[in-house]
């Protein structure tokens, strides 16, 4: 018991005002109204589980009904709290069912209470990740009542650590944004236009497009790419003039012209740009005569012979994602970021494996397998309750969908699910798309056990596994279930669509059936990459080729520019990835097992699942008991870490179910006309 008080105190901070009031003992049922959504943050539910609080954020009357029955009532004997969340906004706690409601006690929860110092707008705008940092700031520096302008600039002197009246040459901007830029999270629109209006203010900077970089990462690395060549040509004459870096110069002309060099060279900005270049953000140009700029950190943007860059990359990817491997405690968008540079780089190692240090990745693929294990074992549990926008998971992106369509009466949006998808294989699956859109790229979590039954369904029912117990060893409900999750929102069935077994498919077909004016609505599954996979005999580079050869054709990208050109906000991800495993040898099990996976095993009973995981653990420590996270009652899944699966002995498969960081954290890409940004 001490220790997790102990271990509630150190996280406690501006949580202190919502946990005092769930009092153990003083309910069996609390009813928290929580527009703010704080009781899903993840601190809160460390402190909720280490309580034995049983949560649940209520979305519907059926759903909390089927929770309540198969959750609580059957496990009467162990006297769990139950904790329900509404989001008040758009629920009255009146919705509840009435047994519930007249056992419960009811309390409210608000941000504002919790910090009562600054402005509701402005805390609102904030994600829950850095409310800790604020609650720091604001105990530290003790400010008082804040107004709304007065908020923005503490939080982002506090919070984002930017302080406007020291932007005053083009080095500052420049680093200022990249910091911004580069985080983990988003800096909030409405402080995006308080630093927007501030900086905009100096004639320094009159010429800028500061609205534009600052508003958008796809702009501003475009902006950022659009002027990389001046910089490389100015080194030039720079170089040639015995002079290390050129002047930095931003001025523009009435006649349209611009001479425009930005300061890539200082040095708190070359930091950045040489990991963006290494991520693949920026890409290398091709100049005349780059053997002049021999000695210039700039080769790092330069095409120059193709292997000797490629070994410079890799090396380089290796040395950054050591040094960035995230931490036990790190929140889950770090570990998004983590995983597009881990992407890249095993994209490079799976294409071209000569050229890489191979003892060096392996060493460094264990510690992630490792770390990322730790991660998911100790983290995990609490995503599926995170507020659904921005997406932290599958089942969270029809949310995001409908914004799409509520933007105005004719808005439209498009679901692309390329079944078996990981992050790296999007990688070389980006690098030969031929697109007219700008991409936005970023990521979520796919559910475990990572099989599509599982996370595909939850994605196109927009709702966790236990909410479909009856089909989860079947996706033949799926075209009803996208279809039904519309209607509910308000959406007449002839604006819906669902599509799959695409990918070989006559695509301009495709195309021109989607097309018809009424649909606003479109869900399509490409099943080409999951295809490939389980014939797949060559491993992971075989995969990278195929998809190479997939992407070529020129489907996908028909596909996409088609949808945009319709009108569509187009959204891409993935159920599941997978990867390359070997065989620790089959599971002689009988029928016992309800699915068997190569990297997952489900069983109806947790004594089922106990007995062969004592069979399974003589011949590999790789294999965990996954607990119910968001499971139905007699789903008991059996799950692979590492690199080893439910196969053969030796031998190779690529594969999926299990919990390595190319199976469950999947792309999350956005494509859309500047017209509906």
């Amino acid at each position: 018991m001490a220790a997790m008080i102990n271990s509630e105190l150190s996280i406690l901070g501006w949580r202190k005002a919502v946990i005092n009031q769930l009092i153990l003992g003083a309910s069996h049922f609390y009813i928290v109204e929580d527009p703010d959504q704080l009781m899903a943050e993840a601190g809160i539910q460390r402190i909720l589980a280490a309580r034995n609080l049983v949560f649940y954020a209520f979305d519907d009357s059926i759903a909390l009904r089927h929770f309540y029955e198969s959750r609580i009532r059957l496990n009467i004997d162990k006297a769990e709290t139950l904790v329900i969340s509404i989001d008040t906004e758009k629920i009255n706690a009146r919705d509840l069912p009435f047994d519930i409601i007249h056992q419960a006690k009811v309390i409210s929860l608000s941000l504002a209470e919790c910090i009562p110092e600054l402005f509701r707008d402005v805390l609102d705008a904030l994600e829950p990740e850095e409310l800790d940092t604020l609650h720091a700031a604001v105990s530290e520096f003790t400010p008082g009542k804040l107004g709304d302008i007065a908020s923005r600039d503490f939080v982002l002197r506090h919070v984002y650590h930017v302080a406007p009246e020291v932007i005053q040459s083009s080095s500052d901007l420049l680093r200022t944004l990249l910091r911004l830029h580069y985080r983990d999270i988003d800096l909030p629109d409405l402080l995006k236009g308080r630093l927007s209006e501030l900086i905009s203010k100096r004639s320094q900077f009159k010429a800028w497009p500061i609205k534009d970089i600052l508003s958008s990462k796809t702009k501003f690395f475009s902006f950022l790419q659009l002027h990389w060549r001046a910089y490389v040509e100015a080194v030039r004459i720079s170089v040639h003039a015995g002079v290390k870096e050129p002047v930095a110069v931003y001025e523009s002309f009435d006649s349209g012209k611009a001479k425009i060099v930005l300061p890539f060279g200082h040095d708190d900005v070359r930091v950045y740009i040489d990991n963006l270049f290494l991520e693949g953000v920026l890409r290398p140009i091709e100049i005349q005569n780059p053997e002049q700029l021999a000695n210039h950190w700039c080769l790092v943007g330069i095409s120059i012979d193709v292997e000797k860059q490629n070994i410079r990359r890799i090396n380089g990817l290796i040395k950054l994602c050591t040094e960035t491997l995230p931490p036990i405690d790190a929140r889950h968008q770090t570990w998004y970021q983590f995983a597009s540079r881990w992407a890249e780089l095993c994209a490079v190692y799976h294409t071209q494996v000569s050229i890489v240090d191979e003892i060096k990745f392996i060493e460094l693929r264990q510690q992630v397998d490792i770390r990322f294990t730790a991660w998911m074992q100790e983290n995990y549990q609490s995503l599926h309750n995170h507020p659904p926008i921005p997406p932290a998971m599958l089942h969270h992106i029809p949310r995001s969908m409908e914004r799409d369509v509520c933007a105005s009466t004719e808005g439209k949006s498009a679901l692309i699910l390329i079944d078996g998808l990981a992050q790296d294989q999007w990688v070389t699956l980006r690098n030969n798309l031929t697109l007219d859109y700008p991409i936005l790229e970023s990521s979520v979590f796919a559910w475990v056990p990572t099989v599509t039954s599982v996370s595909r369904q939850a994605l196109f029912t927009g709702k966790a596994p236990y909410q479909f117990s009856k089909s989860i060893y079947t996706t033949s409900t799926e075209p009803k279930a996208w279809q039904n999750y519309w209607i509910e929102r308000g959406l007449d069935r002839t604006t819906i669509s669902y599509d799959k077994g695409l990918g070989r498919d006559d695509v301009v077909g495709l195309i021109d059936r989607l097309s018809d004016h009424r649909l606003r609505i479109v869900g399509l599954v490409i099943n080409t990459i999951d295809d490939i996979m389980h014939g797949m005999l060559l491993g992971s580079a075989g995969m990278h080729n195929q998809i190479a050869l997939w992407a070529k054709s020129g489907y996908l990208s028909k596909l996409i520019n088609g949808l945009v050109k319709l009108g569509f906000t187009v959204h891409l991800t993935a159920d599941h990835g997978n990867v390359e495993a070997k065989g620790v040898g089959k599971v002689d099990e009988g029928a016992i097992a309800e699915s068997r996976g190569e990297r997952t095993r489900v069983y109806k009973t947790d004594n089922l699942r106990t007995e062969t995981y004592k069979v399974i653990a003589e011949s590999t420590n790789n294999a965990i008991n996954w607990p119910q996270i968001g499971l139905p009652s007699d789903f008991w899944p059996i799950v692979m870490s590492g690199r080893e699966a439910f196969v053969a002995r030796n031998e190779i498969i690529v594969g999926h179910g299990g919990i390595s960081i190319e199976e469950v954290i999947v792309p999350y890409i956005k494509i859309m006309s500047s017209k509906n940004e």
